[in-house]
């Protein structure tokens, strides 16, 4: 091949979005193969966490029901959003994949997931900002460090998360033009399968359905019913789990019953930094013991009591772990340290250095957003601003803000296209210098 041919060939590729996915599957592929590469029978180096997915789906694979979400606690649970283990368990019925087997079968979904993310991801950057920025933010996703290890170290569901919360942004943008209400219902069906998946991501509705009733008012579209119709079926989604909770677990709960537990593990005396895993039940056996007493619903009621109660009588100390928890959220500083993937690559500090420059640019690429046209890039900002904040108060991990990592990973594109765009501008507009005429050179009348 020709030197010409191939750079048009290269920069064909470079314009396909469909090739971004298919590098994004690529790398998250090669990475996969190589953590287990490293590894034998006798030295697990790189831990994937996981454990309560596949235990579930394994039961529900047996016929069993939603339960036995830990070891050695036979009960029915609603400690896990019902979705992704429910993925997992067609690995175990369908191809009776068990122990590390499931462990890859849920890493290889994670990276199907990561790596269509390239899709929507392309999707908003050009509808909102322009082609040029879309094309940039899916090949950035595609080699985006935390994009990649991500699926690879977490059996859980924050590929999925990212991957439906991108979707759901594209729907929303989308249904400002259409009137159908069979697609209005299905922007309902989906937010209802997102809140299965990942329950914080159902804050975010109420924020967008607003933004979405004033784009159509602006246009004289009909919405109230519309919205009427997606928040009923948001709602038939969730339920079956709800009426399956109340008879299962003898109470209400919305999705999963371990708010309390997970407030007042990251509120508590014995909290140092941002959380206090060791007194998990399934790490402790005095709660484990106190859990299977009092039952979810009523163990987590207690628990949150016990939190607030803590944050009434030291409310200094509570200020001190929210701010933890917003530098770790943005830098990874607390949780890198501890990283089961960092850690062992020795990369502890330029892994955090690379959050935190990520996070800056990110912001920077949401204020250009802003300043161009803030009701357009409304939606995203909503997104990066609100969707963490129920973690500062909790719990802080780069995982959790994994659903909004496709959303900075556009911010950061349009940041550095904004970037290159003004150097150039800077350049066009520098005077050229001109040389004196020396003696001895002719000078033009």
């Amino acid at each position: 091949m020709s030197p010409r041919p191939a750079r048009s060939f290269f920069s064909s590729l470079l314009r396909s979005a469909t090739a971004a996915v298919l590098a994004s599957f690529l790398i998250r592929i090669f990475f996969l193969w190589l953590s287990h590469g490293v590894e034998d029978g006798s030295h697990n180096r790189f831990i994937s966490w996981g454990l309560e997915a596949l235990m579930i789906s394994e039961s529900l694979a047996a016929g069993h029901g939603f339960a036995n979400a830990f070891p050695h606690y036979p009960y029915v649970t609603a400690w896990l959003a019902p979705f992704y283990p429910w993925l997992l368990s067609w690995g175990v019925m369908v191809f009776h994949l068990h122990d590390h087997a499931l462990v890859i079968f849920a890493q290889m979904l994670n990276v199907v997931f990561s790596a269509l993310t390239s899709y929507p991801i392309y999707y908003l950057g050009k509808k909102i900002f322009s082609a040029r920025v879309g094309l940039a933010a899916a090949w950035l996703w595609a080699v985006l460090p935390v994009a990649i290890l991500m699926p690879i170290e977490w059996t859980w569901d924050e590929s999925l998360s990212a991957l439906l919360l991108a979707l759901l942004l594209c729907y929303t943008y989308w249904l400002r033009e259409t009137s159908s209400s069979l697609h209005w219902s299905g922007y309902g069906l989906l937010w209802g399968a997102a809140a299965l998946t990942n329950p914080a991501l159902s804050g975010l509705f109420p924020f967008l359905a607003l933004w979405l009733w004033f784009q159509r008012r602006k246009n004289l579209a009909p919405s109230n019913s519309l919205l009427a119709r997606a928040a009923l079926f948001f709602l038939l989604v969730l339920l079956p789990w709800t009426v399956r909770n109340w008879f299962e677990l003898g109470g209400l709960v919305f999705v999963k019953s371990d708010f309390g537990i997970a407030f007042w593990l990251g509120n508590n005396p014995m909290v140092k930094n941002t959380y206090s895993l060791s007194h998990h039940p399934m790490q402790n056996y005095a709660e484990y013991r106190f859990l299977v007493l009092k039952g979810e619903p009523a163990y987590n009621r207690l628990k949150l009591q016990d939190a607030l109660l803590f944050i009434r009588a030291n409310p200094r100390t509570f200020l001190k772990l929210v701010s933890n928890r917003f530098v770790d959220t943005w830098t990874g500083k607390f949780e890198s340290p501890t990283d089961t993937y960092i850690r062992p690559l020795g990369i502890v500090k330029p892994y955090i250095w690379y959050t935190a420059l990520s996070s800056l640019l990110a912001f920077a690429g949401l204020l250009c957003a802003l300043w161009r046209n803030a009701g357009e890039s409304l939606p995203l900002a909503v997104c990066v601003l609100f969707f963490p904040v129920p973690y500062y108060i909790i719990d802080s991990s780069l995982r959790y803000r994994h659903p909004i990592d496709p959303v900075m990973t556009i911010l950061i594109a349009l940041a550095l296209a904004s970037l290159a765009s003004l150097l150039r501008r800077r350049t066009a507009v520098l005077p050229i210098p001109v040389s004196e005429p020396h003696d001895h050179e002719p000078v033009l009348a």
